[in-house]
C-alpha cells in the first residue's frame, strides 16, 4: 500500500484535484493523508473540505484550522460561519487528529523539535508517539484546555519550523507541511532536510497566489511505500 500525504492547500480544491491526478490515487489500495491547512487564504475554503471529505482522507490538524476553531483565524480576512462551524464539528468529532504514522514514519502539520524527545523514546515507535499526541490534543479539546497546552504550543505539531530553534527529533522520520518559503526554497533546502530525517510538502499556495493565479497549479506530497518517504513535485 502506498500512504500518499500532502498539505497546505490553503482554499484552493485545484490543488487537490491536482495531487489526486498526478499522483493516480486509487481509493482501493492508497491511503491518502491531508496534514492540515485546508483553509483560509485562498478562494473556497468549503470546498477544500468537502473534497477532502469525498476522497475519504485522513486529516490532521493544522495551524489555520486551529485558528478558526478558537476564533483567532492567522489571517485578516473574516472567516465564513460555514467554516467556522464545520471546522469546529470536524475537530470536535475527532475526525480530524494532530498525528498519523505510516511505515514508521511520522505525519504531522508542522512536525515536532526535540522538546518531544521524552515522549518519543517513552512511546518507543512513531505509531505510538502519534497514539499519544492524539490522546493528549483529545483530552485536552473535551477539558476545554487546549489554550496553552504543550502539543499547541510554538515547539508543537502545529507550529514547529525546521531551522527555527530546537533540533528536529533524533531517529525519527517525519513527513510535514507548514513550512516557509525561506526554508522551503533555500538552496538545496529540502534535500538537505530530508537527510536529516524531514521531508517537506508545503506547496507554498500562498506564493502562487501572488503571482496571480499562473498555472499550472502548485503540486507537492510525499510518498511513503515500502518503509521509504520521496517528495514528488508536479
Amino acid at each position: 500500500m502506498r500512504t500518499l500525504v500532502f498539505s497546505d492547500v490553503h482554499g484552493e480544491p485545484a490543488i487537490i484535484t491536482a495531487v489526486v491526478g498526478h499522483s493516480g490515487f486509487d481509493p482501493q489500495t492508497d491511503r491518502l493523508i491531508f496534514a492540515g491547512d485546508a483553509v483560509e487564504v485562498g478562494r473556497d475554503s468549503p470546498g477544500c473540505l468537502e473534497l477532502l471529505d469525498e476522497l475519504g482522507a485522513e486529516c490532521l490538524v493544522g495551524n489555520h484550522e486551529f485558528g478558526v476553531f478558537t476564533s483567532w483565524p492567522i489571517e485578516a480576512e473574516p472567516v465564513e460561519p460555514s467554516v467556522q462551524r464545520r471546522v469546529s464539528d470536524d475537530l470536535a468529532s475527532g475526525r480530524w487528529r494532530l498525528a498519523a504514522e505510516a511505515d514508521g514514519v511520522l505525519i504531522t502539520h508542522a512536525g515536532l523539535g526535540d522538546e518531544f524527545l521524552a515522549d518519543f523514546e517513552s512511546a518507543g515507535s512513531a505509531a505510538s508517539l502519534a497514539e499519544r499526541l492524539n490522546t493528549e490534543f483529545a483530552r485536552a479539546f473535551e477539558a476545554g484546555e487546549l489554550a496553552g497546552g504543550r502539543v499547541v504550543d510554538s515547539a508543537g505539531p502545529l507550529w514547529w519550523r525546521p531551522g527555527r530553534g530546537s533540533e528536529p527529533l533524533p531517529g525519527l522520520t517525519q513527513v510535514i507541511g507548514h513550512t516557509p518559503p525561506e526554508v522551503m526554497h533555500g538552496p538545496d533546502a529540502a534535500e538537505l532536510w530530508a537527510k536529516r530525517g524531514i521531508y517537506l510538502i508545503d506547496p507554498w499556495v500562498r506564493g502562487w497566489r501572488q503571482r496571480g493565479f499562473e498555472p499550472p497549479v502548485p503540486v507537492r506530497y510525499a510518498v511513503i511505500e515500502d518503509g521509504s518517504v520521496r517528495v514528488v513535485e508536479g
